[in-house]
């Protein structure tokens, strides 16, 4: 019975944790062992299938440069000791971790991209050593073309989107509501959303903004929401775990992201039928076609922002024809669809 472990930070409430959740549980179905290997918190935020095994390696300091000679024979010692066959790797710093912890040993190793590289704030040595020690995996998964790109030296590098499935679909709209959901943070800035949504407003006095997510901008934008006078037509709903039946019923999604590795709520969204407005971040203009399934606007350009979701609001026609390009287009990421190309990297070989 061939064995698969996944290796990754944590299982908490993330779009990696996600995917790495879907992936298990699909193999584990299938009747493969499968083993989580968590390296920087113990958190478990997904339901996993009863047989996945958890291993616990975030060590005992909260210094990571501390713990990095442990990860390093903790994950040898691991890989001895339960001979998985298959080793799933996610994020830089941890495939750096993993590529050079399993050094001369006879295992599969596929690692994989999470996010722009770009933008997501990894270090010099850290960039430089990715575009080194990359060839070295068996292959390399990207979410998207632009993070291929990057390493435009790699041999081995393949592209599968996330996973998608949602447990509703878009309804009819109810009055003219725009949402979006992700992290209130500076990477998916949602402050200009909010400053785009002021012009919104002044043709569509009675238009919403629903923000799903928590994080540490929650002050400011509340802050920026009184100062704008849209306590009335801005609202932060926090977490949710039923965002999907409360987003159902929207006009427009929306993603104002400065850059993203490949945003779930967007492909979620398009997924469930709802007309998408998106800046141009990393596979958002990959998944939408401009004007045909969706529109994409430049990044941190809240003035076209606010025209394309004023246009869309002001366009039920156009709402429509965009729902139905969007739902068609989703199939390219649904769960059978993806499952289908990990098995091509995981299974085959």
């Amino acid at each position: 019975m061939k064995k698969i472990a996944f290796i990754l930070g944590s299982m908490g409430r993330g779009g990696a944790e996600r995917v790495i959740s879907i992936l298990s549980r699909s193999y584990a179905e299938r009747g493969y062992e499968t083993e989580i290997v968590m390296l920087l918190s113990n958190e478990v935020g997904y339901k996993l299938h009863p047989t996945t095994r958890l291993i616990d390696l975030t060590g005992n300091t909260t210094s990571r440069l501390r713990r990095l000679p442990y990860w390093l024979r903790s994950i040898r010692k691991y890989v001895k000791e339960s001979k998985p066959d298959v080793i799933v790797s996610f994020a830089a710093r941890i495939n750096l971790l993993v590529i050079n912890a399993v050094r001369g040993l006879d295992t599969k190793l596929i690692i994989s991209e999470r996010n722009d590289p770009r933008y997501d704030g990894r270090s010099k040595p850290v960039d430089m050593l990715t575009k080194m020690q990359y060839n070295r995996a068996d292959k390399v998964v990207f979410q998207t073309e632009r993070a291929k790109e990057y390493f435009q030296k790699l041999t081995n590098g393949t592209i599968i989107p996330n996973p998608i499935s949602v447990p509703c679909y878009a309804t009819a709209p109810s009055g003219k509501k725009v949402v979006t959901m992700g992290r209130l943070t500076p990477q998916k800035n949602q402050k200009m959303l909010v400053e785009a949504f002021s012009s919104v407003v002044k043709e569509h006095p009675d238009a919403v903004l629903e923000i799903y997510g928590a994080g540490e901008l929650e002050d400011e934008l509340s802050s920026q929401i009184a100062s704008l006078g849209l306590t009335e037509n801005v609202r932060l709903k926090g977490n949710a775990f039923d965002v999907h039946e409360r987003i159902a019923d929207a006009s427009i999604f929306a993603l104002p992201s400065d850059y993203e590795g490949l945003s779930n709520a967007l492909l979620e969204a398009m997924t469930m039928g709802l007309p998408c407005v998106s800046t141009n971040c990393a596979g958002a203009d990959e998944y939408i076609t401009d004007g045909k399934d969706g529109f994409i606007v430049n990044v941190g350009d809240a003035a076209a922002m606010a025209s394309a979701i004023t246009k869309l609001l002001s366009d039920e026609a156009l709402r429509a024809s965009f729902a139905k390009e969007a739902k068609e287009k989703s199939k390219r990421f649904s769960t059978e669809a993806v499952m289908s190309l990990w098995d091509e990297v995981i299974l085959e070989g």
